[in-house]
């Protein structure tokens, strides 16, 4: 009797390892693969790029300004541009600023898109750059308040605003 309860279990158990072999049932169609990459945003749309660097904003505001970081615990301008480039658009940027204003083309500030970079005069030598959202905002790292969004209309970023360099669109 118990040999007979264990071999009905080993049958039960065994049962379901079958329908691997497949039967009359209809294969499923090859997945096809994606026009765009999941996750990155084409700057080609000003709409989505605009609504993915709010989002970015949201998960990265705060985030304190440390000099040569480039994670989660503390950035610098340029390695923040650099990763929401990457990560966002999917384009692998420069590290520094100055390459960075390098690797793309230089427009007048009417011009500018959601997704072109801004770069500033802070200092004698010193360079800052953010992302333009449009309206006359920017997504930036400031080394006052960490990751957050500020105006093209303030008169501190007014008075530095040096250029508009757009990357990875013609």
């Amino acid at each position: 009797m118990i040999a007979r309860r264990l071999w009905l279990l080993v049958w039960v158990l065994l049962l379901p390892a079958c329908g691997w072999m497949g039967g009359d049932e209809e294969e499923p169609p090859p997945l096809e693969r994606p026009a765009v990459v999941p996750g990155v945003v084409s700057l080609a749309d000003p709409v989505a790029v605009r609504r993915a660097l709010l989002a970015r904003h949201s998960r990265w505001k705060g985030v304190p300004y440390r000099l040569g970081g480039d994670d989660p615990g503390g950035l610098d301008c340029s390695a923040f541009t650099q990763i929401t480039y990457r990560d966002l658009f999917g384009i692998a940027i420069p590290r520094d600023t100055s390459a960075q204003r390098a690797a793309g083309r230089v427009l007048p500030p009417p011009q500018a898109l959601p997704g072109d970079l801004l770069f500033f005069n802070t200092g004698l030598r010193e360079r800052h750059v953010g992302i333009y959202m449009g309206g006359k905002e920017f997504l930036h790292v400031s080394t006052r308040a960490g990751v957050m969004i500020s105006s093209l209309a303030e008169d501190y970023w007014a008075r530095r605003f040096v250029s508009v360099v757009r990357i990875g669109r013609l």
